[in-house]
């Protein structure tokens, strides 16, 4: 599809997502408990539903977990005493999104022939230019000495102190480097090869977890798990320092604290609540036929989805106001479609008035959820099964027809309840439409009516079967306010963010841990920040679970 103009790209996409989505119908439930047993096995399955949300997966808790590309380059800054973080890894191989919940995912990280090469080619290219001059060279570490710059340099790369046979084999490799031939001094050339050799060892380029099963973490792989989980980054000296205090919950809580007032932690949040809720797709809406669409407006969605996201983590708030707050962000170009009035050339937050209550009840999501001018009802309710509720869906049936034509005297919820009568099942009947229909009255450009095609009434109640039981609601906003008040959307809040810290699968095992964070969330503070602080005090975080190497 490539070749096609990109406005048939994305009706084309858009047509086979629907598809897809409506194939959901053939799924069931699954047994509560999550004790599904492994096909053809056993034992019970890895994965499954726990308490009513889907946690699927099959967690390799491995001990070694390879740096993402994003940490590698943070990493490098920290090891070196760069500027800025290497634009090299802007070459790496990506992962593959969508396979796991988030691309930080244990099973995406993997290192094969070409990644190899890139790290390699990487530490050639850095160990050259941080070695010049003497003078580039001082700014990774002052001193001239052999031992103090390979214990300075090395703790920072392995995130913990050298041992001394380290020490010694890096000593002889500075010593073999150092009689090089070349116009550097001395001390350049033995510190270029130790450089190059330690960018390229397996204590840099993955973090580690080399203690006995069930046994906690030592201070030092806690301060490389915090600091590449909220600063995307290795360790500095000053957080090294304080690596050997961390062996209770409550102080590593504490420096935990500390380290979500700092703005990495903030982008760190900025880049969770992107991939949980796709935020990169608001770059490919596209219109058809719909004159207040401009593509200028894409660029605006995806920042006012970041802003709001960002007021929710930076000012003590949580999965409530994100289910609830009538506030968001408003660009310049997106007042007019709310029927507000333009406030200079920035994002400035507004109260978006009574019906627009939450997250999903705002621009970018209601635009990016619909078919040019018209409600998309279906991607609507998956999204947020799948997204903000965990609900076990089901999976795909083949031979799918896409979404056909409006009729005169039809709703668009008679046309879906039409076409997906078929199915007969759980997944629509009961979970999908009821939710997608809870938006029927924003149109295809998040607009609000009461009327459709022609003057047809709309109708936005409806009935769902959360995990803790069917609840009535007569539009999005009292659905959001059910969402806000139950237990699934925080258990799936918190089930996602444990994923997006422990960089792995969530499965019913870990349920005791949701569970904890979902009270959190639920609670009366009830922040994300909150929730964080009791995530990093639970043994899942602190412990080392058992696992191949």
């Amino acid at each position: 599809m490539t070749g096609l103009p990109r406005w048939r790209r994305a009706l084309g996409a858009g047509l086979c997502v629907t598809a897809l989505l409506l194939a959901g119908c053939t799924g069931s439930l699954g047994d509560p408990d999550g004790s599904d047993p492994v096909p053809g096995g056993s034992g019970p399955a890895t994965g499954g539903v726990a308490r009513g949300i889907d946690m699927p997966g099959a967690p390799r808790y491995h001990r070694f977990v390879r740096l993402t590309n994003s940490q590698w380059a943070s990493s490098v800054q920290v090891v070196l005493n760069l500027a800025a973080s290497s634009s090299l890894s802007d070459g790496f191989e990506k992962p593959v999104a969508g396979t796991t919940d988030f691309t930080n995912n244990e099973h995406l990280l993997s290192v094969n022939q070409r990644s190899w090469s890139d790290y390699q080619s990487a530490a050639e290219a850095l160990a050259e230019e941080v070695t010049a001059s003497d003078a580039a060279l001082a700014k990774v570490h002052p001193g001239t000495d052999a031992a103090g710059f390979i214990k300075t340099v090395g703790r920072r790369a392995y995130r913990r102190p050298l041992t001394d046979a380290e020490v010694s084999r890096y000593t002889a490799l500075f010593e073999t480097g150092a009689a090089m031939s070349g116009a550097k001094s001395t001390f350049a050339k033995g510190a270029q090869l130790v450089i190059r050799t330690m960018l390229q060892s397996p204590h840099f380029l993955y973090r580690t977890e080399l203690g006995e099963d069930r046994k906690p973490l030592n201070g030092y792989e806690i301060a490389a798990k915090l600091s590449l989980w909220l600063r995307d980054a290795a360790p500095n000296d000053e957080l090294l320092d304080k690596a050997p205090t961390l062996t209770t919950p409550d102080a590593i809580a504490a420096l935990a604290e500390s380290m979500l007032e700092e703005p990495a932690a903030v982008k760190r949040m900025r880049y969770f609540h992107g991939e949980l809720l796709h935020f990169d797709r608001y770059a490919t809406i596209s219109k058809l036929g719909v004159p207040s669409y401009k593509e200028s407006l894409n660029a605006e969605y995806e920042e006012s989805a970041y802003l709001f996201f960002e007021k929710i983590f930076t000012e003590g708030l949580g999965v409530r106001d994100i289910l609830t707050s009538t506030k968001g962000f408003v660009g310049p170009e997106m007042a007019a479609l709310y029927g507000l009035t333009p406030s200079g050339r920035g994002f400035v937050e507004r109260d978006l008035g009574p019906e627009r209550v939450g997250f999903f009840s705002q621009l970018p999501y209601l635009t990016l959820n619909a078919l040019n001018e018209e409600s998309d009802s279906i991607h609507r309710g998956v999204s947020i099964n799948l997204d903000v509720l965990c609900t076990p869906l089901g999976a795909p049936a083949p031979n799918i027809p896409p979404v056909p034509p409006l009729e005169p005297g039809q709703t668009n919820r008679e046309r879906i309840t039409q076409l997906t009568s078929a199915c007969g099942g759980t997944c629509h009947n009961q979970l999908i439409n009821p939710v997608g229909f809870a938006f029927e009255h924003f149109d295809g450009m998040g607009q609000y009516r009461d009327e459709e095609n022609g003057g047809l009434p709309i109708d936005s109640s409806g009935v769902y079967s959360f995990s803790e039981g069917p609840r009535s609601f007569a539009g999005a906003g009292e659905l959001m306010r059910h969402m806000a008040e139950g237990e699934q959307a925080h258990l799936c809040y918190a089930k996602k963010l444990a994923s997006f810290a422990l960089q792995r699968d969530v499965v019913p095992s870990d349920l005791p841990l949701v569970e904890t964070l979902a009270e959190v969330s639920r609670g009366a503070g009830g922040a994300v920040k909150e929730m964080m602080l009791e995530l990093v005090k639970d043994e899942a975080f602190r412990t080392r679970m058992g696992g191949p190497l």
